[in-house]
């Protein structure tokens, strides 16, 4: 049976959540969670699946999850710094260009990085009391990791508001989404919003929303058990009569 963690389980304490693990030979079984998940590797093996994807672990490998993301470890002999954070906790346009990306889903850092990853996470594990403090280091954090992946990535300079909107979706579209609480949220009349977001995507917001939820779906109906009702309300779609 998947299994779904929210923000109760693991940001009980504040919107950003560190710690660091020892696992031996483990297997975490299929799961999704409301937040965001940053696991940096250290030392240790195993696989990594997002999505129906396989990676393998390795030191040096950084592991981005969203809500959208559905995935399971298998891990041997794993230590590894998680980070689990909320989506309003970091700076958006450097979020929308990893979470936008498949580049930075799995990503292996080059040695000249992975001292300046691991200080600054056990400087916010150190630090999580701080809120303004732990923001800065988080933003760093993803900041970096953003243009380590880059060159992977076929993303580009500047920050739309299409591209904080689809940021937003992707981490809301579970919830009941208006096209006019995303215009509201990116500044946007309604009207302005629309022409905008059909002219850089191609469709329309009702569009890209029901192909994000649609696709959620049918991941959900891939590694679960469950009926066809828990499905569409897990995706947002609701009832389905």
């Amino acid at each position: 049976m998947i299994k779904k963690m929210t923000n109760d389980d693991f940001l009980e304490k504040g919107p950003i959540a560190c710690t660091v693990r020892n696992i031996q030979n483990e297997a975490f079984a299929t799961h999704w969670h409301d937040f965001l998940e940053l696991e940096y590797i250290l030392s240790g093996s195993g696989s990594y699946i997002i999505d129906g994807k396989k990676y393998d672990i390795e030191p040096g490998m950084v592991f981005l999850t969203s809500p959208y993301n559905i995935h399971m470890v298998i891990a041997r002999d794993l230590h590894l710094i998680n980070i689990s954070f909320s989506v309003n906790k970091c700076d958006p346009s450097i979020l929308a260009r990893l979470s936008l990306t498949e580049a930075a889903i799995a990503h292996k850092l080059c040695h000249n990085d992975r001292n300046f990853m691991k200080t600054l996470s056990l400087e916010l594990l150190a630090h999580l009391t701080d809120d303004s403090y732990t923001t800065l280091l988080l933003n760093c954090i993803l900041e970096k990791l953003q243009k380590s992946a880059a060159s992977e990535s076929s993303w580009q300079p500047g920050f739309s508001a299409v591209q904080k909107a689809r940021l937003y979706i992707i981490n809301h579209f579970k919830s009941p989404l208006s096209q006019g609480e995303v215009a509201a949220y990116v500044d946007l009349t309604p009207s302005s919003f629309s022409a905008l977001f059909k002219k850089e995507t191609g469709i329309n917001f009702k569009e890209y929303l029901d192909q994000l939820r649609l696709e959620y779906a049918k991941k959900l109906i891939c590694v679960s058990d469950m009926t066809i009702q828990q499905v569409c309300t897990e995706s947002g779609f609701g009832c389905y009569e």
